[in-house]
């Protein structure tokens, strides 16, 4: 008879049993269950005797080979569970890929008849554990907000994007139930935003892109034409999220936000990437200094600008913004002292505008053009 013990509680390591044909087995397995233990979600074997242990460890398993023998299943009859097997101190060892879900009981089991068809050593052992483990849950905190973008005193009124970012996951509540703009007076904006069913959300649901409406900033279209602009030059706004929005863990946010948005003049011309001043200097990577003619899009811009040595190929590199018209590409270092920033063509400012054409300018090619943007540089 098998006995079951929850895993949880407040110890960091917490042993399930077996029931085998005496009394009471020692513990098999121990499993890290508190979220702050490191390696949470780690399951280990105990009594795997240490002769075996080093015929395992002489091998090159697979995951194929390790799960065949000592696996975790989320049922019984599923798959095994994706992740990385190791051996230290005699002990056998198990570390899920993704974090455990606490509302799923884990059937790990080990078998010595299976691992004995691996190695074709014949074993001596011929038990096959088998236990249930369950995690508790990671401790929920409220989340807020961390950082909102663009980070300036003042916004052209044609500006297409706010980014919003989170300290934690949020839920898949309507995001536009919590969010609004509000005038001077109080007045709440009709129709600002673009809606999108559950809002548009990096892959961590912890930043959320606000599009105003395109059609309302675009001039003389429908939208634009029967509400008029969304922002209005020489007008202050103030954008507002409400603390009654929840996050994935349905905790509402720590407290309610709300960012001054001063309208000024609107950008209606492309960017001239030639009048962008550069400066690169050699620390323990090299670092390239870009001030531009306009304020860019920043989660964009990351994606989009690279540096290529003298060999040609594009050296591994990364964007870091002071603000939206300063930053820093940051690469690792060749022997190249003639390098290039590339510009993929399809960057865009804050209001939409890019280095081939103004978003709102009549008679412009709307297309970006696949010509190659780069711009070279030196470094001393």
């Amino acid at each position: 008879m098998k006995r079951i013990i929850k895993i949880g509680g407040p110890l960091c390591l917490l042993y399930f049993f077996l029931l085998s044909s005496t009394a009471f087995s020692q513990s098999f397995f121990t499993a890290k269950t508190l979220p702050k233990a490191p390696g949470y979600g780690t399951i280990t074997t105990r009594l795997v005797p240490e002769e075996i242990v080093r015929l395992i460890e002489k091998q090159n398993f697979s995951f194929k080979e390790w799960s065949s023998f000592f696996y975790v299943q989320a049922a019984p009859g599923a798959p095994a569970v994706l992740g990385t097997y190791s051996i230290a101190d005699n002990h056998l060892s198990f570390k899920p890929k993704f974090l455990p879900d606490p509302k799923v009981q884990y059937y790990v089991t080990f078998s010595y008849p299976k691992l004995d068809v691996l190695l074709n050593e014949n074993i001596a052992e011929e038990a096959e554990f088998t236990d249930i483990a369950s995690f508790d849950p990671p401790e929920t905190s409220q989340p807020e907000v961390t950082s909102f973008i663009p980070r300036l005193e003042e916004v052209p009124a044609n500006l297409l994007r706010f980014y919003v970012y989170f300290s934690a996951p949020m839920s898949l509540q309507n995001p536009y139930d919590y969010i609004t703009i509000v005038d001077e007076k109080g007045g709440e904006l009709v129709d600002p935003f673009v809606i999108i069913p559950e809002g548009l959300w990096n892959i961590n649901h912890t930043r959320l892109t606000l599009l105003l409406h395109p059609g309302r900033v675009k001039q003389g279209v429908g939208p634009n034409m029967t509400l008029g602009d969304v922002l209005k030059a020489g007008n202050s706004y103030t954008l507002k999220i409400s603390k009654e929005w929840k996050g994935a863990s349905g905790e509402p946010l720590k407290s309610a936000f709300s960012q001054t948005i001063n309208a000024t003049n609107p950008l209606e011309r492309a960017m001239n990437i030639n009048s962008w001043a550069l400066r690169a200097e050699r620390k323990n990577v090299g670092v390239l200094h870009v001030v531009t003619d306009h304020p860019l899009d920043q989660p964009l811009a990351k994606r989009m600008l690279f540096i290529r040595g003298e060999s040609g190929q594009i050296l591994p590199s990364r964007v870091e913004f002071d603000s939206p018209e300063k930053f820093r590409l940051l690469w690792q270092l060749d022997d190249s002292e003639t390098l290039e920033m590339l510009i993929d063509p399809r960057l865009e400012d804050v209001c939409g505008n890019t280095p081939h054409y103004a978003f709102d300018l009549e008679g412009t090619e709307r297309t970006p053009s696949t010509e190659e943007l780069k711009l070279e540089f030196k470094l001393d």
